[in-house]
């Protein structure tokens, strides 16, 4: 072969690799989720149901690869969905159902995107994955949704969407269920009508924050029209809901240190003005691990974690950090009582084991060093309901800062205020001491809300509510 004819050849075969048709775009094959920060491929991968190892080869990638934020994964495995996906998080009261109508989509989609397996435990703050494009069979036919009112009947109804009652049993497959159920989201085509999640007279409820965690207080705000007022339990705690302007309320409650991971049911009741409910719903929240360590084995005097003197003294405390007041003395964020804040000898939450007992115990409030006679002041604006010596927490000052908000000073050598008195922030209320159950003289101080110890320093790092 001669010289030019080689060269003639190897030239051509350069220009068909360079031509060669490239692996598709992800955009071209099915939906793609847009990598944001703090994601991974195993993260992606877990939260579609896939393999690491599936969707790296998918994207012709390993899974050792970089992972950019901003680039476009191909997700496989959902054929008829395209488009980009968004993350979105659950509100409180929607539904599988009411999620997907407010979006247009059919359920069945949302339900297969998100691999879900209980339609009706969908949980508050929960992740879902909602697709940006159309697709065959995707999303449903152009119209709005409105919601069931209690007591409603189907002529009621029609008479409120313009629709016939078995129009709207056709449009939304219920031909063999001639009632409509209080809450139930329907579509009434070409209203023009927004969807929404809540009855009217419960117009909007948030938590925070989400996830919700041991040793944290929850803040959970509503807003109602008509008239009325707001209540609610979470988990086993009752809500105390304050008024904060017109149709708004707002409760504050503490989640124990110790209470089990898992799923908490937040139920939202509206009683009306003649004190009868008019509205409740529910939804579960996670409630997750605070991740909190183990403190050294410590020993103190025995009658100190003996029952016949913790018992009567947790039932006296308990008392006084149980009531409610309407009035809210305090403001902003807390400040720290003590001068010593750049450490701590212990923080709150850790678990405990008095003289070899075992880790039975946690910690309930955040120590400061200090020696005996060091100032203790107040944090924040509320009133004296207890000074007095104890057993186990020695010379002990409790604040109450209202709407079920207290603040509790133990171990003092001094206690410089009384039942009764309104201290000031940054107020001298009391000494530091090693009275009580210590094993050197140091502050130990508490925040209680709902009858529940909380972690201070977060109280010292934002303002609730």
């Amino acid at each position: 072969m001669r010289a030019w004819t080689r060269l003639l050849l190897i030239l051509g075969l350069l220009a068909g690799s360079l031509l060669a048709p490239r692996p598709a775009q992800a955009q071209a094959a099915g939906p793609v989720y847009i990598v944001q920060p703090g994601d991974t491929l195993w993260g992606i991968a877990l939260t579609f149901g896939l393999d690491a190892a599936e969707l790296a080869s998918a994207n012709g990638m390993s899974t050792s690869d970089p992972l950019a934020v901003g680039r476009e994964l191909l997700i496989p495995g959902f054929e008829g969905i395209s488009g980009v996906l968004d993350r979105r998080s659950i509100g409180f009261g929607e539904t599988l159902r009411s999620l997907a109508l407010r979006h247009g989509l059919l359920q069945s989609t949302v339900t297969r995107l998100n691999r879900v397996v209980n339609p009706q435990r969908l949980f508050l703050g929960e992740d879902v994955i909602l697709p940006q494009g159309d697709g065959d069979g995707l999303r449903i036919p152009e119209g709005a949704a409105v919601m069931v009112n209690p007591g409603e009947t189907d002529i009621e109804l029609s008479m409120r969407t313009g629709y016939a009652a078995w129009a709207l049993r056709t449009i939304n497959g219920r031909q063999a269920r001639v009632w409509s159920v209080p809450g139930e989201t329907l579509i009434v085509p070409e209203t023009g009508r927004p969807t929404t999640d809540l009855l009217s007279n419960l117009v909007a409820a948030e938590l925070n924050p989400l996830p919700l965690r041991q040793g944290l207080a929850a803040e959970l705000t509503g807003t109602i029209s008509g008239g009325g007022r707001l209540a609610g339990v979470l988990g086993s705690w009752p809500l105390n809901f304050e008024p904060a302007g017109e149709g708004e309320w707002v409760a504050l409650q503490g989640v124990h240190a110790m209470a089990e991971p898992g799923m908490l049911d937040l139920t939202l009741r509206v009683i009306g003005e003649n004190g009868a409910m008019d509205y409740s719903v529910s939804q579960p929240v996670y409630l997750a691990s605070g991740d909190y360590g183990f403190d050294p084995i410590l020993d103190v005097p025995d009658e100190t974690i003996d029952p016949a003197a913790t018992g009567p003294e947790n039932e006296r405390v308990a008392a006084v950090v149980g009531l409610v007041t309407a009035d809210r003395l305090w403001e902003g964020a807390f400040a720290f009582p003590g001068p010593y804040t750049k450490s701590f000898p212990s923080r709150f939450g850790s678990r405990r084991n008095y003289n070899g007992t075992g880790y039975n115990y946690y910690h309930a409030g955040l120590d400061f060093y200090g020696g005996t006679g060091t100032e203790i002041t107040a944090p924040a604006r509320g009133r004296v309901v207890l000074a007095e010596a104890l057993t186990v927490r020695g010379k002990t000052t409790i604040l109450d800062h209202g709407w079920g908000v207290f603040t509790a000073y133990l171990h003092q050598s001094e206690i410089l205020v009384s039942p009764g008195d309104l201290v000031e922030t940054g107020q001298t209320i009391g000494l530091v001491g090693a009275t009580g159950r210590v094993t050197g003289p140091h502050l130990h101080w508490e925040v209680w809300v709902g009858g529940v110890p909380v972690d201070p320093e977060v109280w010292v790092e934002r303002a609730y509510p």
